[in-house]
């Protein structure tokens, strides 16, 4: 508990900061633009939204273009640190509105980001390099307690625990579900042949299980960590060009900045912020830890769960 509240560096919620609202600037408007939100949004005369939900449908006409331009605003104020607190929670409320009105086009890395929305919400992300704090609206602080890392890290370690024990089922470890995931999925016939080798798509399968089981432990021991930076940055970007999921790819390893030391990241991203050196705990943020983060964390481990 008291390493919880010690004092460190906030240049990696700074920095993640600035990344989630530039990727979600991308996200929001590169479903414009790849045809996303007209094939999900205003082609369908009819959209499968989420159970109890049914209230929640796609704006008439194209509206859904709007909609998903504002999202886009809100996302380029989250990174500039404009009026961070009402743009994060803005931002993250029409997300959900996207995620929740259709499951047709479901990807549980939507849910992540949701998530994370929720959790930068309660977190001082733009107390440094913001538009809030030139302004005057938010003091500039060179720190946070420990904690704002512990519970993005952990929040990222649930995902790949049980990322890993989904893959412990019949048409995962026999190859059927990567060998039809990677089926015709460029247009290149070579390539897709090659794809198609069973040794290919059965090392495909079991390096997904290592990776998503050893990822995490591996960034948080500092003799790999550089390592599992590189494996990532291999993993991430062949999903991102075979198997084209948008941005999540580059939201996963954006996350690597809250395995590295905080001075570390201060050094290289943000040469000109003063350098912290404190022994003091910083105590600023307990009851939202014990009575937000703590339950909120809980939950993420319990849900998946539920249905034994």
């Amino acid at each position: 508990m008291k390493k919880l509240f010690k004092s460190i560096d906030n240049a990696p919620l700074i920095l993640f900061r600035i990344f989630f609202g530039i990727l979600f600037a991308l996200e929001s408007f590169g479903a414009i633009t790849t045809g996303w939100v007209k094939a999900n949004f205003i082609t369908p005369q009819f959209t499968f939204s989420h159970i109890g939900f049914e209230w929640l449908q796609p704006l008439p006409g194209y509206g859904m273009y709007a909609y998903f331009i504002v999202m886009g605003i809100f996302s380029i104020f989250v990174a500039l640190g404009y009026r961070y607190r009402l743009s994060i929670i803005i931002l993250t409320t029409l997300w959900a509105g996207t995620y929740l009105m259709q499951k047709t086009s479901y990807n549980n890395h939507y849910y992540l980001l949701l998530l994370v929305g929720i959790m930068l919400a309660f977190l001082p992300a733009n107390s440094y390099k913001s538009l809030d704090v030139k302004q005057g609206r938010t003091p500039q602080k060179l720190s946070m307690p420990f904690w704002c890392v512990f519970v993005m890290i952990a929040q990222i370690a649930i995902v790949y625990f049980y990322a890993t024990v989904a893959k412990f089922y019949p048409d995962w470890l026999d190859g059927t579900f990567i060998k039809n995931l990677l089926a015709n999925s460029t247009p290149f016939e070579a390539i897709n042949n090659f794809f198609s080798q069973k040794w290919f798509y059965m090392f495909i399968t079991y390096m997904g299980i290592v990776f998503d089981g050893l990822i995490v432990p591996a960034l948080l021991y500092k003799r790999t960590r550089n390592i599992a930076v590189i494996a990532s940055l291999v993993f991430h970007l062949f999903n991102s060009v075979v198997l084209q999921i948008g941005i999540f790819p580059y939201f996963a390893l954006s996350y690597a900045v809250f395995f590295y030391e905080p001075e570390t990241i201060r050094r290289i991203f943000f040469k000109n912020k003063p350098k912290f050196e404190s022994i003091e705990q910083d105590y600023s943020g307990k009851q939202i830890l014990k009575y937000f983060f703590l339950p909120f964390l809980c939950l993420q481990v319990l849900l998946p769960l539920r249905h034994w």
